[in-house]
């Protein structure tokens, strides 16, 4: 019998609550209690309360502090095993029971980014939610990857077709990026091609292809703003601030294309893709909004 049976099977912990648990691979997974406390929707206070509890339900210490890093004891390390454990055979039951439902109404939770959200998916949701007043959508717009496992999103854009066998990934359609600026910038953009202003991306952002683009094309311009939010970059582009790489629906009356090696064809495309579980993939209301994603896609894709 190994660590993690045994202590799944001892007394103590199966007096531990379950929040406690929870609180504690919270705590774990942000590296703080204000982390954790932000994860739960809870108090500081709260967070250290139930941690407390917990130690004094298993008899020792989980975890030591020293300063600003946490380090786990062995009995920590066992308790966290055990406590993931338990939340991805929740996760399991949350989604099978979600599978099972075969009503047309309840919540769905989409996964995007904050530009998609709220330039490309919220001005479209009256067509989805008109057929199916029932419906109540939650967009998670966040640069981060959600985990579809643990049901931190019913449905996720993202722009890779993921590899995990767990997950159903639908093609949605291609993203368009364009070079484009105020009509000042860009005229000076066309004079002096390696000395105009750009907006960029803060130092937080991974490689991705937008960034790949700006280090080939402008590494060596001078950058005014950077921001992670494109939303951000738009308003500052159509401010005049610089020249921005932006995604096509986020062009805008004020912005003009620039015209890259002689044509204002987009400089790059990216594919984008709906993912969920396939634990969901019978349930109604998923299916519902993944046809309204499709059209989405069909209809705001540019000509």
């Amino acid at each position: 019998m190994n660590k993690l049976t045994a202590l799944s099977n001892s007394p103590a912990l199966l007096a531990a609550d379950w929040e406690g648990l929870r609180t504690f691979a919270a705590f774990v997974e942000s590296g703080s209690f204000s982390g954790a406390a932000r994860v739960l929707g809870v108090t500081h206070a709260t967070v250290s309360r139930r941690l407390q509890m917990l130690e004094h339900a298993l008899h020792g210490p989980l975890f030591t502090r020293r300063g600003d890093d946490t380090e786990l004891t062995r009995l920590g390390e066992t308790v966290l095993a055990a406590a993931r454990e338990m939340q991805a055979q929740t996760a399991q039951l949350a989604r099978r029971l979600a599978g099972e439902d075969i009503r047309m109404e309840g919540k769905l939770r989409i996964a995007s980014t904050e530009a998609m959200g709220t330039m490309f998916l919220a001005p479209r949701l009256p067509a989805l939610l008109e057929r199916w007043p029932q419906l109540d959508i939650e967009f998670s717009m966040s640069h981060q990857t959600v985990s579809l496992a643990r049901r931190d999103a019913d449905l996720a854009i993202r722009f890779a077709r993921p590899q995990d066998g767990d997950l159903i990934a639908r093609k949605l359609g291609k993203i368009s990026y364009f070079l484009c600026g105020s009509r000042e910038r860009v005229a000076e953009w066309r004079a002096a091609p390696e000395s105009a202003p750009f907006i960029g991306f803060d130092d937080g952002v991974p490689d991705i292809p937008e960034t790949q683009w700006l280090a080939d094309h402008a590494g060596g311009n001078p950058v005014r703003f950077r921001s992670t939010s494109l939303v951000t970059q738009c308003m500052a582009a159509r401010a005049g601030v610089g020249m921005a790489l932006l995604p096509h629906y986020l062009l805008a009356p004020e912005l003009e294309l620039a015209a890259v090696d002689g044509n204002s064809m987009p400089q790059f495309q990216r594919e984008a893709w709906a993912v969920y579980h396939r634990d969901l993939r019978a349930l109604p209301r998923l299916r519902a909004v993944l046809e309204w994603l499709e059209s989405c896609f069909a209809e705001g894709s540019p000509a």
